[in-house]
């Protein structure tokens, strides 16, 4: 996952990024444990949208490896 990450963005950044991007998410509640961690997930909404390719890699590992393991519970 890590090559489609955007040069500069951190994985948390881009994983919030991708989270955004979704029509049904509204709000994302990111955990931080500091002040420094917290600007850092804020910036994450700054980071240009990812593109179509982007998108479509990251669902394609996210059906393959996580899905399997959480759709059974919602």
């Amino acid at each position: 996952m890590r090559k489609l990450v955007p040069e500069g963005a951190t994985m948390a950044a881009f994983a919030l990024r991708w989270i955004l991007m979704h029509e049904a998410v509204t709000v994302v509640i990111p955990g931080a444990r500091n002040g420094e961690q917290a600007k850092a997930n804020a910036a994450a909404a700054s980071l240009a949208p990812l593109s179509h390719d982007v998108m479509a890699a990251t669902r394609e590992i996210y059906e393959r490896l996580i899905a399997p393991h959480v759709h059974h519970r919602w």
